[in-house]
């Protein structure tokens, strides 16, 4: 297959286009969904398909098939070729006109797409899971989701819904380009995602509990630590490990949030301190700066952070990055959908803007160095410029050699905030607002947690409440894991963050729940 490869690759190169790349997948996927005790869905699947990127001129074609065959494989490089020289006569009949000539040069020099230069790249990477998802039955997986059902509803008479999603799968990924890179990628990944509605009268609540992992069955099927996984070539695994939580825990956790929530009082409204804890932090570094930090937000003027870099934007105290080698991570990866080694990506370091997120082509636009950030959903999606694990570190007190306790951070409050989790909300990267719901919260009051509250919203400008930061916590957590969505296409990631106290933030209630 790989000279198959290199003879499609070699065609289209000598027809005229200046890069090429290809993605092969094939793999295995099981869904199974549970709601109020009976499964609504269960899915076995086998999938393969191949995408193929052409870059003639200024334009790139893209062309895809879900089949693996040689002749398909062929055929796609000859569409994506096609579509490309057809974009491109495209732009060329429209500079014709002559009183836009100029005008249109100018852009055409503008958007010139560059590839920043990548050294030619082959490995065969294999992640071995402790336990294969592939090898563990269907019926197992079954009792699995129907133990985290039992655990949730069990915990509580006010436990009225529960919904429970488990995914899995295993995926053998192949990426070639014109420049000489072939790499192979071998990785399983499971999901579990425990929802439940409890009710109070007419009072309803939520909660959701979450875990996933690059990783094996193990992940849901073991209370404790995972083993680390380790890379094939000795290195050793960084960051958080794995950490099996045992699909009981999953489902008591979410019906324990549910149940405490019914209590909970409204919170009050106007600007207050406000301590986040792991999970709220995580993703609002996610949603509000990381988004922000795409390259393709910021080339096409959609980002506050353009023109920033170099710029004091935060807190001296706070470092944010993108790292995708977190083994055991949700957002874990090898090599990116363009065959970059992954690396880890500061952001933020001590308050100073200091990197984009970047594929090839837009650090080439911006002369920057590519961050290994191109991802896909699949192969027959093209890459975009995504995140991974977002990860803020922990603090450093002057004086200290440390971060801040939670219990410090309690202590500078006299009234405020402490919001946990995140229940929604939505991000404006152009003007820099943001508008997120808090999952629980407590009333501060003289340094001491008081009342539980609901329905807390949070609102402001990311630029501003990066700055109003004034302590970060000491010790860096698991926060949320998921997946995350970018012109209709979703990826895994998940957050590590510890606590951050921020000055003052508005606060709100917000609508859903009673």
């Amino acid at each position: 297959m790989q000279e198959e490869i290199k003879k499609a690759v070699d065609f289209v190169i000598s027809e005229g286009a200046r890069f090429a790349d290809i993605r092969l997948e094939k793999g295995y996927a099981t869904t199974l969904e549970l709601r109020d005790g009976v499964f609504r869905e269960m899915s076995y699947g086998i999938d393969e398909g191949v995408g193929v990127r052409v870059l003639y001129k200024n334009s790139w074609g893209f062309s895809s098939s879900n089949e693996l065959s040689k002749p398909r494989i062929k055929a796609a490089f000859e569409d994506a070729l096609r579509v490309g020289r057809a974009l491109s006569l495209s732009k060329s009949e429209s500079e014709k006109l002559e009183s836009e000539k100029s005008e249109l040069e100018k852009k055409r020099e503008e958007e010139a797409v560059k590839m920043a230069g990548a050294k030619p790249r082959s490995d065969h990477f294999k992640l071995k899971p402790k336990i294969n998802p592939e090898d563990v039955s269907v019926e197992e997986k079954k009792r699995l989701v129907k133990a985290a059902y039992k655990a949730a509803t069990q915990h509580s008479p006010l436990v009225k819904s529960v919904s429970i999603l488990y995914l899995d799968g295993y995926e053998e990924k192949t990426y070639a380009d014109s420049e000489g890179c072939f790499v192979v990628t071998e990785m399983p990944a499971v999901f579990l995602r425990v929802r439940v509605v409890a009710k109070k009268g007419s009072v309803l609540q939520e909660g959701v509990e979450s875990v996933g992992a690059v990783a094996g069955f193990e992940v849901v099927a073991e209370e404790g630590e995972a083993a680390k996984e380790e890379a094939a070539e000795g290195e050793a695994a960084k960051g958080v490990a794995a950490e099996g939580v045992a699909a009981e825990g999953v489902g008591v956790k979410a019906a324990d949030k549910a149940v405490r929530l019914l209590d909970a009082e409204q919170p009050p409204a106007g600007e207050f301190p406000v301590i986040m804890d792991s999970k709220l932090t995580g993703v609002f570094m996610h949603e509000a700066l990381g988004h922000a930090a795409e390259a393709d937000h910021v080339l096409c003027g959609e980002s506050i952070l353009k023109d920033k870099l170099g710029e004091q934007v935060a807190y001296e105290g706070l470092t944010v990055a993108d790292d995708p080698t977190v083994a055991g991570s949700h957002g874990y990866y090898k090599y990116d959908d363009e065959g970059l080694r992954a690396r880890r990506t500061e952001i933020i370091k001590n308050g100073v803007l200091v990197s984009y997120l970047h594929t090839r082509e837009t650090a080439g636009r911006l002369e920057a160095t590519p961050t290994a950030n191109a991802r896909a959903a699949d192969y027959s999606e093209v890459p975009l410029v995504r995140m991974s694990n977002t990860v803020v570190e922990a603090g450093s007190r002057a004086g200290a050699g440390r971060g801040w306790s939670f219990e410090e951070m309690l202590e500078g409050v006299r009234f405020g905030i402490y919001a946990k989790g995140m229940r929604g909300g939505q991000v404006d990267t152009v003007r820099g607002e943001f508008q997120f719901s808090a999952e629980e919260a407590f009333l501060i009051e003289k340094g001491r947690l008081t009342k539980r509250l609901k329905n807390v919203s949070l609102s402001g400008r990311t630029l501003e409440v990066l700055k109003e930061i004034d302590a970060v916590g000491q010790e860096k957590k698991r926060g949320s894991i998921g997946f995350c969505g970018k012109d209709g296409q979703e990826v895994p990631v998940s957050e590590f963050a510890p606590h951050v106290r921020v000055k003052r933030i508005l606060v709100g209630g917000a609508a859903g729940g009673s």
